[in-house]
């Protein structure tokens, strides 16, 4: 992401924290926090660490699955780089790990850009099943949560026929001139990617590294001194999260927030509380991800990348 980018995100960052500040009542909220039981943010980063190291296990049976080999250390520097990407709309911008894979193995685009997608599909997947888990207690996020599915559903079963892909490659082809052999390349890939045991699976697996996110929330909620059971905790977050990727705005800035703290809201915390538990769970699960991709990078970049 270009600097001027960055900076972009962190101004609407500051505005959006100014705002809930506000809402809350700035002497409140520093009261609130002040009083917030610090041990539990060490706490918190071992649980975001943990999720995210089974989702580079996760990013690297895909790449096992497309062909793709990479040495250990340049696959931990691709994938940790790319976390600096989650503050993009959706995350759309880890994309780039695939031109970082390209420029240390050579690789092409046309294998890795679909390992990045489907690793994208199936982190909504794995929310999407987490958010499951507490819609009795919502019940109008099942609307979301079958719009979602829906859409997955169709580019499934558009990638999977031959004959719907058939006619979106033959119009591509037409249109990517030298490059359409990569059109091929990629919906093979796709295929190999999205085989039901493969997305399945690797779904699963997905929703098994979001739970230590959750977990997280359940633990900074405690502590503020309050009090929600696991199976809320885990769909107030998961659910927060689908909103905020598909507001397509970038890290989901504001409106995962807004989701948070209101649904905590709905649960019964405080409106200083469930702000506060907001803006530290997003701490924990949106900055410290991306700082710590951002630092990875630069750090490494010459060393691995020789540049």
């Amino acid at each position: 992401m270009e600097n001027n980018k960055v900076w972009l995100v962190i101004l609407f960052a500051v505005v959006v924290y100014l705002i809930m500040g506000i809402y809350a009542d700035f002497g409140s909220l520093l009261t609130a926090i002040e009083k917030f039981n610090w041990v539990f943010i060490p706490l918190m980063l071992i649980l975001v660490l943990i999720a995210y190291l089974v989702r580079f296990l996760k990013w690297s049976l895909f790449l096992k699955s497309a062909a793709v080999h990479l040495k250990l250390k340049d696959n931990l520097f691709i994938f940790f780089s790319g976390m600096g990407m989650i503050i993009t709309p959706a995350k759309v911008g880890e994309i780039w790990k695939g031109w970082l894979i390209r420029d240390i193995n050579g690789e092409k685009l046309s294998k890795t850009v679909p390992v990045v997608i489907t690793d994208r599909v199936t982190d909504v997947i794995g929310l999407v099943i987490l958010s499951l888990l507490g819609i009795l207690y919502y019940k109008d996020g099942i609307y979301i949560l079958a719009a979602l599915l829906l859409i997955f559903a169709v580019f499934f079963i558009a990638i999977r026929s031959e004959k719907i892909s058939g006619i979106f490659i033959s119009i591509l082809e037409k249109r990517a001139g030298k490059y359409s052999k990569d059109i091929k390349t990629m919906h093979a890939t796709f295929l190999q990617l999205m085989h039901p045991k493969n997305i399945v699976g690797l779904s699963f697996l997905s929703a098994f590294a979001w739970f230590f996110e959750c977990l997280a929330l359940y633990f900074v909620i405690i502590g503020f001194g309050q009090s929600l059971n696991l199976i809320l905790s885990t769909f107030v977050f998961s659910f927060a999260s689908l909103i905020g990727a598909i507001s397509m705005i970038p890290g989901g800035l504001g409106i995962a927030e807004a989701t948070i703290s209101g649904m905590l809201q709905y649960f019964g915390l405080t409106s200083v509380d469930s702000i506060g538990v907001a803006i530290i769970i997003r701490f924990g699960t949106l900055w410290f991800g991306a700082i710590l991709g951002f630092l990875i990078h630069f750090i490494f970049k010459k060393k691995i990348m020789g540049k």
